[in-house]
């Protein structure tokens, strides 16, 4: 049976996704936001790919008036010590796109409807449906990123396959009219430059948790200007930026859905950044989790849940091939074994 009264943790891309859906179909969703605020947000890049699901989502207009830029494509230094660009032209669907995620998320959060923000401390059974504080609801997405608050609240264990993180900083742009973007494998793991609106420039360095810990902003910026592509990218001249850490590797919980709930994003399986499909697949499931719950059919759910398990393994697969392809570094901490890390 429909659900009536369907309660959205999170705001995010993928909250956002599920809560618009919910909508055109008729359910007016209750959206929750457990962060008031989003402190900082380094920029991040959305594929071709993703098009089609901002027309779907109604968000294309204000998205192209956004002030988001188009890359030219992508520089890569792996494997071998010569690069190899691979130019957005040849991609039919379109540009990609180097985005402000402040701005970005606030175009999806306004089509989705003002979210209450406020801690969700409680979660049990009510009946047949469920209590959330003092909120009745019929069926609950779990759309919280990474933290996954809801699962964590109803007990469902979380496999994590990677403890990559990312130091990032955010620079200012000595080239904002360079608009592709570099990923480039060091030895202690690997970097990632790309430009963001407001002639400003994103770099990280992506690597073990393990490792990260050594790294001051120091070090950091010594690793930097050893590349041959991203140190170049970014300049020199400027003393050591404020660094932020954040997780970057690939875990899922056991399972993405149960009786009367699903999870969504980054809250069902998070992916290494490497893939470049952590948004696409935020929207994507938002999108096809919300049809599932309105089709009233919990068999859709469970199909919902199948397919985003069977995606999960075959990206697992798919990343260790990648990593295996990188043979330069066989005595770094980072790339000894990574292959059957991921």
């Amino acid at each position: 049976m429909k659900p009536d009264r369907v309660v959205v943790l999170g705001c995010g891309p993928a909250g956002a996704a599920a809560a618009i859906t919910l909508a055109a179909r008729g359910i007016s969703p209750v959206v929750i936001d457990p962060r008031p605020s989003v402190e900082w947000e380094p920029g991040e890049g959305l594929p071709a790919a993703a098009t089609p699901l901002l027309r779907k989502l109604g968000v294309w207009p204000a998205f192209q008036a956004s002030g988001h830029l188009r890359s030219s494509g992508f520089l890569s230094c792996w494997g071998s010590d010569e690069p190899a660009f691979r130019p957005a032209l040849l991609d039919p669907r379109g540009p990609s796109w180097q985005l402000d995620r402040a701005a970005f998320n606030g175009i999806l959060r306004d089509a989705a409807g003002t979210p209450l923000t406020r801690r969700v401390n409680d979660v049990r059974r009510h009946g047949p449906g469920w209590m959330i504080d003092r909120l009745e609801a019929d069926f609950l997405i779990d759309a919280t990123g990474r933290a996954g608050a809801l699962a964590r609240l109803l007990g469902v264990p979380r496999r994590v396959d990677s403890r990559l993180v990312g130091m990032v900083a955010l620079l200012p742009d000595p080239s904002p009219a360079e608009a592709a973007s570099i990923v480039e494998a060091a030895r202690d793991g690997w970097w990632y430059a790309s430009r963001v609106p407001g002639d400003r420039l994103v770099v990280a360095l992506f690597t073990d948790a393990s490792v990260a810990r050594d790294i001051s902003p120091d070090r950091w910026m010594s690793l930097l200007e050893s590349t041959a592509h991203a140190g170049p990218r970014a300049g020199s001249g400027f003393p050591p930026p404020k660094i932020r850490t954040v997780a970057a590797g690939s875990s899922a919980l056991s399972q993405c859905a149960g009786p009367g709930w699903v999870a969504v994003g980054d809250a069902a399986c998070a992916h290494d950044p490497l893939s470049s499909r952590g948004l696409h697949d935020a929207l994507s499931e938002g999108i096809a989790a919300a049809e599932a719950v309105a089709l009233g059919d919990p068999s859709a759910i469970d199909a919902y849940a199948a397919r985003t398990a069977a995606e999960y393994r075959a990206y697992l697969d798919d990343l260790a091939w990648y990593y295996r392809q990188e043979t330069r570094f066989p005595d770094s901490a980072f790339w000894k074994g990574r292959s059957g890390q991921v």
